[in-house]
């Protein structure tokens, strides 16, 4: 993984289960200490750090040229999990925004693969924006993709969607790692993950959480509940609305309690 910022957090009294944490777009590993800390005060090894083109990756921010970079870092790892957690251990891969979105195609196409993944935390996942594109503006898009993909251009994401904590969008605000511009390549790239995700959803074949929250207007919260409901059956699949919470649900007022939520569930998965 030459270029990409990786990170690894012990806890002291281990109970042989690691995390692999994903972040958004726009976004750094960084910003989830907190998460990072209380999976590590309930025995679990964290394994996080920046996807490529943001961050403290290299390469050109907001850009990729397949989405498969990003699978092919996350197995990276997901194989370091594997091996923090011990020959019995487990995995639990958490995503949020952009990272959901990322562990659902990872799940899909590296899954069977990885039969230690014990299950998923998805965190609003990015199954479609909230704002619709006009046709002209996907039109261009997919231009700009065949002739200028590096081309990048702002992401047009207003900060006061992030979270209802003003302190959370200030600190976003002046950090030089959050933020900022996606190339033409990105967003086409993006687009077919989507659709792929939503298409290949029973191709998934381990429990999923799946925390939504349902004042988004990042990610369309609608298309959560038919995703999950699109999952293979499983008795550990849940699905938890928080109607009043903005996008970054770690980052809510709520947190907490979300937290809490997803450690309960990873605990009796």
């Amino acid at each position: 993984m030459q270029g990409i910022h990786t990170e690894m957090s012990r806890s002291k009294g281990a109970v042989g289960l690691a995390a692999v944490l994903l972040h958004g777009a726009s976004d750094h590993s960084a910003r989830y200490r907190h998460v990072i800390d209380s999976l590590n005060e309930n025995g679990i090894d964290v394994i996080t750090g920046d996807l490529p083109g943001f961050g403290r990756s290299k390469g050109l921010h907001g850009h990729i040229d397949r989405f498969d970079e990003y699978l092919g870092t996350v197995d990276g790892w997901v194989r370091e999990a594997e091996r923090l957690a011990g020959a019995d251990g487990r995995v639990v891969v958490i995503g949020h925004s952009m990272g959901g979105l990322v562990a659902v195609r990872y799940l899909q196409e590296y899954g069977a693969k990885h039969e230690r993944i014990i299950g998923a935390v998805l965190s609003s996942p990015l199954l479609r924006v909230a704002v619709a594109i006009p046709a002209w503006k996907r039109q261009i898009a997919k231009v700009l993709d065949r002739a200028l993909p590096k081309l990048r251009m702002p992401s047009g994401i207003s900060t006061s969607y992030l979270t209802r904590s003003p302190e959370v969008v200030t600190a976003y605000e002046q950090d030089p790692l959050c933020g900022g511009v996606v190339s033409a390549r990105w967003y086409s790239e993006i687009q077919r993950a989507m659709e792929l995700a939503k298409r290949d959803a029973g191709k998934i074949t381990v429990p999923i959480l799946l925390m939504q929250a349902g004042s988004d207007k990042i990610v369309a919260p609608e298309e959560a509940e038919p995703f999950f409901h699109s999952l293979a059956e499983r008795e550990q699949n849940k699905f938890v609305w928080y109607p009043d919470c903005y996008h970054e649900l770690f980052n809510e007022p709520e947190q907490e309690e979300i937290i809490r939520e997803m450690l309960e569930w990873v605990a009796n998965s």
